[in-house]
């Protein structure tokens, strides 16, 4: 099928579409004092194939999160997509896909951290039960 968006794990040589994407939708000071190359590349071994992207057919990726588990908790970060692929339920499969992974390795209950004052977002998480909490901790550097 012509123009198919394809959801599935995110890999190693994602990583640089990924990191243009969030750095074009958070900013760059977002993501200097988020994450790393190096970092996210010990990220998704450590959790290998719960963290999730969306791919035109050319491979071109316009939409990612982060997932991963502690062992009993699973988190979501970074969830984005470029904005002219949000008309499409691109951000429900995102979540979708990585919450069913988390659940195959038997995690239960977890967090989905989001920018504050995200209304959008609050509405989607909510409509799939998740309860929004509007705090922010930053531990520093």
């Amino acid at each position: 099928m012509k123009n198919a968006i394809v959801v599935q794990a995110m890999r190693e040589l994602d990583i640089d579409q990924v990191l243009k994407l969030w750095n074009e939708i958070f900013g760059e000071s977002f993501l200097e004092s988020s994450v790393t190359k190096e970092e996210l590349e010990i990220y998704l071994k450590k959790n290998p194939d719960a963290s999730s992207v969306a791919c035109t057919d050319d491979g071109k990726i316009i939409g990612a999160l982060l997932c991963g588990n502690d062992g009993i908790r699973g988190f979501i970060y970074h969830i984005a997509i470029y904005e002219q692929y949000r008309v499409n339920e691109i951000k429900k499969r995102l979540l979708d896909r990585s919450l069913s992974k988390l659940k195959e390795v038997g995690i239960k209950t977890g967090f989905i951290f989001t920018e504050n004052n995200n209304h959008d977002m609050d509405v989607a998480f909510n409509s799939i039960g998740w309860v929004v909490i509007p705090n922010e901790i930053n531990l520093g550097n």
